[in-house]
């Protein structure tokens, strides 16, 4: 007796041709699933490329950001120098004058209250605050402000101001230079520089005078 599986029996005399239509379906299920497999590494391999231009741009981004602070810390050396020849041979050079404040120069005979940001004076942030300093062609703008490290704006001592030492290479005769030391109080010039993106930095200096 023989024995017809179910495929057999309804394929009946044309068994061959049965066979064929099921390894047929059988071959156009493993290409749809070949299909579906190659669309999901398809989609990973783009989310992938996304993620990688994102992260480069922000790499960008960052380091163009670090080098307009590195040019701006540069820039603020122009304003040191503005604030040197005050000192040196401008309004500021009078010690009497540095005994009361001085507006028009930016100069203070105390030291400015900093309460927004730490050791930053308030006065320099202030929105009414002009640029001292200003590049159009570069976009660069500089600030700055000089406190002296007293409590009030009186004649300096140690008592009332902190001290430190200088060396005075004026005078002298023949052509000599005379080299003294002294002791002087502390000033501090604060600098804000703004640039391009809206970049940002603060340099502060300490001197005697």
């Amino acid at each position: 007796m023989t024995i017809y599986s179910l495929s057999q029996w309804r394929c009946g005399d044309s068994r061959d041709m049965c066979m064929a239509g099921l390894k047929s379906r059988r071959h156009i299920r493993q290409r749809g699933s070949v299909l579906i497999l190659a669309l999901i590494s398809l989609l990973i391999l783009m989310l992938a490329s996304v993620a990688l231009i994102s992260s480069t741009d922000t790499s960008l981004l960052t380091a163009g950001n670090l080098a307009f602070k590195r040019d701006l810390a540069n820039q603020a050396e122009r304003a040191v120098a503005q604030v040197r020849s005050q000192f040196v041979s401008g309004a500021l050079v009078s010690e009497a004058v540095l005994y009361n404040d001085q507006a028009a120069q930016n100069y203070w005979a105390h030291v400015l209250p900093s309460t927004k940001l730490p050791g930053i004076p308030d006065v320099l942030i202030a929105s009414a605050k002009k640029d001292d300093i200003t590049d159009t062609a570069m976009g660069i703008r500089l600030r700055y402000v000089i406190d002296r490290m007293c409590i009030s704006g009186t004649v300096p001592d140690k008592a009332t101001c902190t001290m430190g030492s200088f060396v005075d290479d004026k005078g002298g005769t023949g052509g000599a230079t005379k080299v003294s030391a002294g002791l002087g109080p502390v000033y501090r010039l604060t600098i804000m520089a703004l640039g391009p993106r809206n970049t940002q930095t603060f340099t502060q200096i300490t001197f005697t005078h």
